[in-house]
C-alpha cells in the first residue's frame, strides 16, 4: 500500500487576512521586548501589550465605515450602466498588453490623484475589464499586470487632491496651527515642487507599466472575480431619487452659506456624501439602489473585518510610545540635510503599521514638525515628504489592495511582484528627487 506524501501548505499566510496577522504577530513581539526594559518580566509585559492592542482594535470603527462608503458608492456607481458602458468603450482600445497596461495606469493614477477612493475602485473594475476586452479578441493577457497597474493610484494620491496631511495644514484650526500656521495648498499641492516630483512619479510609473507589459508572456488565462455587469436606472418607486434630490440641495445650501470654502473644505466626509447622493440620484429607483449597493458590499467584506486588527496594531505602537522613541531616534541622526530623507523613509515604513493616510499624520505630523522646526526646515517641504512616503510603501501594503484583489480575484503572491517592481524604481525615484532638490 502506497503512502501518501504530506506537505505542510502554509499558502494562506500569503492572503491578506495572513499578512495583517503576520504582522499584529511582529508588532506583539516588538512592543514586548520594547515593554521588557520597564517591566518586571515577560508576563507583565504581554499583559500590557495585549491591553494596548485591545484599546485600539475598536478605534478606527467610524474610519471602517467611512471606507467601507467610499468602496461601495464608488462600485455601484462603476457598474451604473452610462458609466460601465463609457468604462467598457474605452476598455475596447488597446491592441495589445502594453497598450492596455498604458491605458490602466494612466487612467487609474490621474482617477487617484484627483480622489483616493475613485482611483481605487476605478482602477480595479477597468483593470479587469481591459483584460476581459482583451481575451474577447484573442489578444494575450496577463491580469496580474493590469491589476498592479490598476493599483497605482494608491501611490499617487497623496501628492493629489485628497491627499490627507496636505489637506490638513490647509485647513483653519488644524491641531498644529499654533506651531505651523496655515499651510495653503498652493505651497503643497500645487506648488512647482510637488508638481514636478509627482508628474515625474507618473511619467516613470507609465514607463515601467509599458516595459513590465513587453517583458511579460500574456495568457488567455481567465481568473474568477467579482461580477461587473451593469444595472440600468430604474423607474418605479423613486424614493431613491427624492433622497439624493434632498442631500444634493444641503450640499448647495452649504456652498451658498459659505460652510464650504476651497480646498481646505473637501474631506472624506465631503466625498462620501457627494457619492451618496450621485448613486441615489444616478439608479432613481429605490430597488435599483439597493441591488447596487449591496453587490458593492461584496467587495468591502474584507475591509469590514481586517480594519479592526489594523486599529490594534495601531494601538500598540502608538499607546506603547514605540513610535514616538523611533521617531525621535530618527530625528536624533538627522541634520538639516538629511532630515528630509529619514523623514521619508520614516513615513514609509509606519505606513505598514498605520495604513491610513490622515491616521498616520495625526501620529507622526507633531514629531516631523518639531524636528522641521528645530532643524529650520521648511514646513511645506517636510508634510510634501511624509505624503511621498506614506504614498509609495502602499504598493507593499495588502490593506488598500483589498477591494481591487476581491474585484478582479487575483491573489497576493501573484500581484506583489508586479508591485515590488513599481516600488523599488518609485522608491529610488523619489528618495532621489528628495535628497537633491528638497
Amino acid at each position: 500500500m502506497e503512502k501518501r506524501k504530506t506537505k505542510n501548505d502554509y499558502s494562506f499566510l500569503a492572503s491578506p487576512f495572513g499578512l495583517v496577522l503576520l504582522l499584529t504577530f511582529f508588532t506583539f513581539l516588538l512592543v514586548i521586548n520594547n515593554n521588557l526594559s520597564n517591566e518586571s518580566g515577560w508576563i507583565s509585559a504581554f499583559s500590557k501589550s495585549f491591553e494596548f492592542w485591545q484599546s485600539g482594535f475598536f478605534s478606527l470603527l467610524a474610519f471602517t465605515m467611512q471606507m467601507m462608503m467610499v468602496l461601495v458608492f464608488g462600485y455601484a456607481l462603476a457598474i451604473f450602466q452610462p458609466i460601465h458602458a463609457f468604462l467598457s468603450r474605452w476598455a475596447q482600445i488597446p491592441s495589445s498588453l502594453p497598450k492596455a497596461s498604458l491605458l490602466v495606469a494612466g487612467l487609474t493614477m490621474g482617477a487617484g490623484l484627483l480622489n483616493w477612493g475613485f482611483g481605487l475602485v476605478l482602477g480595479a473594475i477597468f483593470s479587469k475589464m481591459v483584460h476581459e476586452a482583451l481575451l474577447k479578441k484573442g489578444i494575450p493577457s496577463r491580469l496580474e499586470l493590469l491589476a498592479a497597474c490598476g493599483y497605482l493610484s494608491s501611490s499617487v494620491w497623496h501628492g493629489g487632491l485628497s491627499g490627507s496631511a496636505l489637506l490638513a495644514i490647509a485647513e483653519s484650526g488644524h491641531v498644529l496651527e499654533d506651531s505651523i500656521g496655515i499651510i495653503p495648498a498652493s505651497q503643497t499641492i500645487f506648488s512647482s515642487l510637488n508638481l514636478m516630483i509627482s508628474g515625474g512619479l507618473v511619467f516613470l510609473f507609465l514607463i515601467l507599466a509599458f516595459f513590465l507589459a513587453k517583458v511579460s508572456k500574456g495568457t488567455l488565462e481567465t481568473i474568477p472575480g467579482r461580477n461587473l455587469e451593469s444595472i440600468s436606472r430604474g423607474h418605479q418607486n423613486p424614493l431613491a431619487w427624492i433622497a439624493g434630490i434632498l442631500l444634493v440641495s444641503s450640499f448647495a445650501l452649504g456652498i451658498i452659506s459659505g460652510q464650504f470654502q476651497g480646498l481646505s473644505s473637501i474631506s472624506l466626509n465631503w466625498v462620501i456624501f457627494l457619492l451618496f447622493a450621485l448613486v441615489l440620484l444616478a439608479y432613481r429607483s429605490w430597488e435599483k439602489f439597493n441591488l447596487a449597493v449591496s453587490r458593492g458590499l461584496g467587495s468591502a467584506l474584507d475591509i469590514f473585518i481586517q480594519f479592526p486588527f489594523y486599529g490594534g496594531i495601531m494601538g500598540l505602537i502608538t499607546a506603547s510610545g514605540l513610535l514616538m522613541e523611533i521617531s525621535l531616534w530618527t530625528s536624533s541622526l538627522s541634520g538639516a540635510r538629511t532630515l528630509a530623507a529619514f523623514t521619508f523613509v520614516s513615513a514609509a515604513i509606519v505606513n505598514f503599521f498605520v495604513p491610513s493616510g490622515g491616521g498616520q499624520w495625526a501620529i507622526q505630523g507633531p514629531l516631523i514638525m518639531e524636528s522641521a522646526r528645530f532643524l529650520d526646515v521648511g514646513f511645506n517641504k517636510m508634510a510634501l515628504v511624509f505624503a511621498y512616503g506614506d504614498e509609495i510603501s502602499n504598493l507593499l501594503q495588502p490593506f488598500w489592495a483589498l477591494p481591487l484583489l476581491s474585484i478582479t480575484g487575483v491573489s497576493v503572491k501573484k500581484l506583489l511582484p508586479y508591485c515590488l517592481v513599481f516600488f523599488v524604481f518609485g522608491f529610488a525615484y523619489l528618495f532621489a528627487m528628495i535628497w537633491f532638490i528638497v
